[in-house]
């Protein structure tokens, strides 16, 4: 396996924070990259004059440093403080029982230490939050971006996409891709084989296969069965692969209890433990109603592509239609709240984005066209963009005051 390094999109974000007070805290699914992150920020901080023995890392999926830092927190750090600033790199901070008590006795009593924390489970990392009301700076570290993705075939790749990539909070255009094609190539390896650093930098197709086994199996006995019981395994893998087949449809809960023999009150714990370890993304359904909003049934998608293609057991003719969508959502989900739309008539937008001053409508198409759907919407909510992304086309036109960008998926 390459031993590459990608930079990745938060790495500048955090490092900013590194001379203030407050914990940080990077939160995402297991094997998103959070270890190789902190071993990173060390070796940045001793590159900018911070001595080794103010800088300690360590992993709470040891055990014995688990109980001794439970036991008693004070004297855990007190017997590691050293001269000048030191700094606490804590890896799988969610295996500390009462973490969030814990790390907010030792903010407020040592001044001299900055905090960083990891952790793979939302849940535990929110419970953790609101004790360190204040006191505390997150991130999130997903599986690679399309962008980091591309680093790993050549920064040139990265650039370009950079370069020509739409621009959220603007009206315009972005100039046409010339290499649309060969970005096309790596946006379906990308939805194959996901997005996981070690999955990307592995080069052997079969080995790439055997990682993302590999990485469910793990998740299945660290992420469900330690966390919340072994009555819990087989029960996740019957969801996850009716869900992995339904990638994108509104979910209709009695087919999926008849499908996994669960009842209503199993299936939403359990889609509840899937968004919490981030393997899941719920998109709820727009309404202006917010009762309403609650009430109905959502869309499912994947935080990662290869994880769902692993459970589908296919690599070798994937169908790409829904995976475009779950690409679409994962590239805009940080910009926007995302809902999706549909009328009682079963009119349909893919998407809508929402921001405090607007509403966009996106449909998600292979060739891209103006629905009826798409203009009954703009009607009923007087928007005044719509997106239509699509495979290769690149163009905008102006119809009743609403301006339509139709924008290649390689350019979000």
């Amino acid at each position: 396996m390459s031993d590459m390094y990608i930079e990745r999109d938060i790495e500048g974000n955090v490092k900013k924070w590194l001379d203030n007070r407050e914990i940080l805290i990077v939160r995402g699914p297991r094997q998103s990259g959070k270890t190789t992150l902190l071993k990173k920020l060390k070796e940045h901080l001793q590159k900018n004059g911070i001595a080794e023995t103010n800088i300690n890392y360590l992993t709470f999926e040891d055990d014995l440093a688990r109980m001794k830092f439970e036991d008693d927190p004070k004297n855990f750090i007190q017997s590691r403080l050293r001269e000048g600033k030191t700094f606490f790199l804590f890896d799988e901070v969610q295996y500390v029982n009462d973490a969030g008590k814990k790390l907010k006795l030792i903010f407020d009593i040592y001044e001299n230490i900055k905090i960083i924390v990891t952790g793979s489970s939302s849940f535990d990392l929110t419970t953790l939050g609101k004790y360190l009301v204040g006191r505390a700076i997150f991130f999130d570290l997903l599986p690679f971006s399309f962008s980091e993705f591309l680093q790993s075939k050549g920064e040139n790749y990265r650039r370009e996409y950079e370069r020509v990539r739409y621009k959220f909070g603007v009206n315009v255009l972005p100039e046409k891709q010339p290499f649309l094609e060969e970005f096309n190539t790596f946006l379906h390896e990308y939805l194959t084989y996901g997005a996981y650093p070690s999955i990307v930098l592995e080069k052997d197709t079969e080995k790439k296969k055997e990682l993302l086994k590999n990485f469910f199996i793990t998740y299945i006995e660290k992420d469900v069965v330690v966390r919340y019981g072994m009555k819990y395994r087989e029960k996740v893998v019957l969801v996850l692969k009716a869900l992995s087949a339904s990638l994108g449809n509104i979910l209709n809960y009695g087919t999926l209890t008849n499908i996994t023999g669960l009842n209503y009150v199993e299936l939403k714990e359990i889609l509840s433990i899937l968004e919490d370890s981030y393997v899941i993304t719920i998109v709820k359904p727009y309404y202006k109603n917010l009762l309403n909003e609650l009430r109905k049934n959502p869309k499912i998608y994947f935080v990662d592509y290869g994880f769902r293609n692993y459970l589908m057991e296919n690599f070798e003719s994937v169908q790409f239609d829904h995976l475009y969508e779950n690409f679409v959502l994962n590239r805009l989900k940080e910009y926007y709240k995302i809902n999706y739309w549909r009328t009682a008539a079963k009119t349909e937008i893919d998407f809508v984005l929402q921001k405090i001053d607007s509403i966009i409508p996106l449909e998600v198409k292979t060739t891209p066209k103006t629905t009826r759907a798409l203009r009954s919407f703009i009607q009923h909510y007087s928007s005044t963009k719509a997106i239509i992304a699509n495979l290769k086309e690149n163009r905008k036109e102006t119809i009743e005051k609403c301006d339509f960008l139709t924008i290649p998926f390689v350019q979000l």
